[in-house]
This record gives structure tokens, C-alpha cells and sequence, in this order.
């Protein structure tokens, strides 16, 4: 509100019990209440999808560095005394005798004016690691810099590699939301920040960077639109593909679910060693058959890897070729008098070869396709 811009999510902490106050919410908004009692909260889930969190104020200790912290029952000032940055360390009173009066025990209304982002105290990087990333995504959205000590304290804990100490579950949700937010910038603030280097992985070379600027043209060459997928598979198949990281090590340390896991092995491996068609002039069936099974984020992570000639012909194969399919099926050959075996698959094959490169109609793909088989049996 104070920057002008929309929020992205509304929180609502109260003084004292939450349940009773949710569920008039609940009643008042026509919503669905999920609580998540161990953290004192509870989430409404609006008709449009929309949610809603209410938190009782409270505080939180962590065990040991990188741990799930411990959380009881605090006041409002003890509430935003355990934030991660003084500008999310603010709250705008509910109360109709105070309404919309702003507290701000932190100065963080003076931060916001200066774009500085400063955290609350000198151990917060070692309470809660995660809070490097968190840095790095509110600097890429807000435009802001870290205030000088926050500097010197977040280099102070990636040289002591605190990120390391997180697992890797939290570690990912983190780099969704970067990556998210900002696809095309979030590898570069990394490695501007040495936060890689901190969670123990490779450091990004400066050509996996820049390919991750060009995520929104590919999308247009490809006609690809970057809202259909999750950015996070992409751009980690640029990073894996251009550094030292072993995308299957990288994603057992991420702990990543395997479509993600999948588009970053493809996407990677692509880039590594792209398909020969597409440094030499190729007939569609070789584009079609080299790049059969390319799934979407990896086609677009090996767009940024080519060069011009190499970027035509996966553009020809993914909007031309990708969707043709032979007009043959199994059966057909079945009718036609074939035992059924492994020779189908090269006959059918053969037929879409037809198809592609010669624009063979159904009858000569069928032709192509049973004297495939018969050639077999000879």
C-alpha cells in the first residue's frame, strides 16, 4: 500500500485466539477455513480462490541454524519483532478507534522510502537461512538494495555456506518463488549474491545468465507461452546445462517432484549435447525424429543454447512438425493380414518418414509401412 502497487497477499495477526474471529470470517465471506494449528494459523480460501491468512501473534525460536522454528504466543510488537526485513516488519491497525494508523516499531517505512532492505538483527541469516533467498526475490520485485550491515551479513553467511544447512524441500520452495517472480533475473541475483555457491551448489557462469534473459523471446519464437508451465524446470536446465551442477544431483538436492526432475535432464542434456540436425540443413522427418518427445520448458531452455540456424530448426520442428502423426495405426496393419511384433514400430515410423518428407497420403504410408514388414521376413 505504501509503494502504490497491488498487494500480493493479504495476512491478518491478531491479539489472542484466532478461531473465533475465522470462522465469522468464514461465515461473512462465504470461504472454506484450513487451519494449520501447529503455527497458529489458520487460512481462509476465498469462493475465487483467493486466501486469506490469520495468524495469532506469536514468536518463533529456532533449535539449531536452518531448522522449522518453534512458535508461541507473543503481542503484536514480539510478532513483527521476529520478521525477516524491517519493511515486512509493519502492520496497519484493524482496530475501529485506530484504524489504518501505521505501526512501525523498526523503521521500516524509513527503509522503504531509502529501497533498502535491512533485517531486524545480526543473527537472522543464522536463525533462518532461507531468509538470504527470500533477500534475493524481494530485491529482484521491489528494485531496492541491501542496507550496508545486511550486506556484510548475508556475505558473512554464504561464506559459512548457511544455506547448506536447509533442506532441500525448502531450499526449492524458495527458488520457485524467485524463479517465478522473476524467470528472466533470478540466476543472476544468485550469483551476484553468492547464494549457489552458499547452498553448496556451482556457481552460474556468466552465459547461463544471460541465456536466462532470453527465456521471453524463445517463448515467442516458439510460440510458447511462459504462463503455461512453472519457470523453475526451465530455468534450471539453463543452469544445469552451462555449469558444473549435475542436473540429477541437483535435483536429488532440491528434492524435486519428477516432471520438474524430468525437464531439467532433458533440458540440460539438450543443451549439453544439442541434436546434429540442428547445425546442418535437415529434412523434416530428421528434425521430427530428433526431436520427438522434447517437452516444453527443455525446448525452451535449448533455444537459448543455439545459434541462429540451430534456433530456425527447432522453431520449423515446434511449430510445424511436432503435432504431425502418421495416418497409419497398428491395426491397419493388422487388417492388412501382419502379425502384430516389433516390426511395427519401424514400419509405422517409416510411414510418418513418408508423410514428412515425401507428403505420402494414407494409402502410400500404409504401402511404406507393410513392405517395411515384409522386408523383414525375408
Amino acid at each position: 500500500m505504501l509503494l502504490g502497487r497491488p498487494a500480493p497477499d493479504l495476512d491478518v495477526a491478531i491479539e489472542g485466539p484466532v478461531d473465533e474471529i475465522t470462522e465469522a470470517l468464514a461465515r461473512r465471506l462465504d470461504a472454506r477455513v484450513h487451519k494449520t494449528t501447529e503455527f497458529m494459523t489458520s487460512t481462509l480460501v476465498l469462493e475465487d480462490g483467493r486466501e486469506l491468512d490469520i495468524a495469532r501473534a506469536r514468536t518463533e525460536t529456532y533449535p539449531k541454524p536452518g531448522a522449522l522454528p518453534v512458535v508461541e504466543q507473543a503481542t503484536l510488537a514480539e510478532d513483527l519483532g521476529r520478521r525477516d526485513f524491517t519493511v515486512n516488519a509493519m502492520a496497519m491497525s484493524l482496530e475501529p478507534r485506530r484504524f489504518g494508523e501505521l505501526i512501525d516499531p523498526h523503521h521500516g517505512r524509513d527503509d522503504l522510502e531509502h529501497r533498502h532492505l535491512r533485517v531486524l538483527h545480526e543473527r537472522s541469516f543464522d536463525d533462518d537461512p532461507t531468509r538470504m533467498l527470500r533477500a534475493a526475490r524481494f530485491l529482484l520485485r521491489l528494485d531496492f538494495t541491501l542496507e550496508a550491515q545486511t550486506a556484510d551479513l548475508m556475505a558473512h553467511a554464504v561464506q559459512e555456506r548457511r544455506p547448506a544447512a536447509v533442506s532441500g524441500a525448502r531450499l526449492r520452495n524458495e527458488l520457485e518463488c524467485i524463479f517465478l517472480e522473476a524467470p528472466t533475473r533470478g540466476l543472476a541475483k544468485l550469483q551476484e549474491l553468492r547464494l549457489l555457491d552458499g547452498m553448496g551448489l556451482a556457481e552460474a557462469p556468466p552465459e547461463a545468465c544471460e541465456a536466462s534473459r532470453l527465456f521471453p523471446r524463445a517463448a515467442r519464437d516458439l510460440g510458447v507461452d511462459l504462463s503455461e508451465f512453472h519457470p523453475l524446470g526451465c530455468c534450471l536446465a539453463v543452469y544445469a546445462g552451462l555449469s558444473a551442477e549435475g542436473p540429477a544431483d541437483l535435483a536429488v538436492r532440491l528434492m524435486l517432484d519428477a516432471q520438474v526432475r524430468d525437464d531439467i535432464m532433458q533440458g540440460a542434456a539438450l543443451i549439453k549435447h544439442p541434436p546434429a540436425v540442428l547445425g546442418r540443413p535437415a529434412s523434416d522427418s530428421e528434425l521430427f525424429f530428433a526431436l520427438r518427445g522434447v517437452r516444453q520448458p527443455a525446448a525452451v531452455a535449448l533455444w537459448t543454447a543455439l545459434d541462429d540456424d540451430g534456433r530456425k530448426g527447432l522453431r520449423r520442428y515446434w511449430r510445424r512438425l511436432r503435432g504431425v502423426c502418421c495416418d497409419v495405426r497398428g491395426h491397419d496393419l493388422i487388417e492388412a493380414g501382419r502379425v502384430p511384433g516389433p516390426g511395427f514400430s519401424a514400419a509405422l515410423d517409416a510411414a510418418l518418414r513418408a508423410k514428412l518428407d515425401e507428403d505420402a497420403g494414407r494409402d502410400e504410408q500404409l504401402a511404406v509401412a507393410l513392405e517395411i514388414i515384409d522386408r523383414q521376413h525375408e
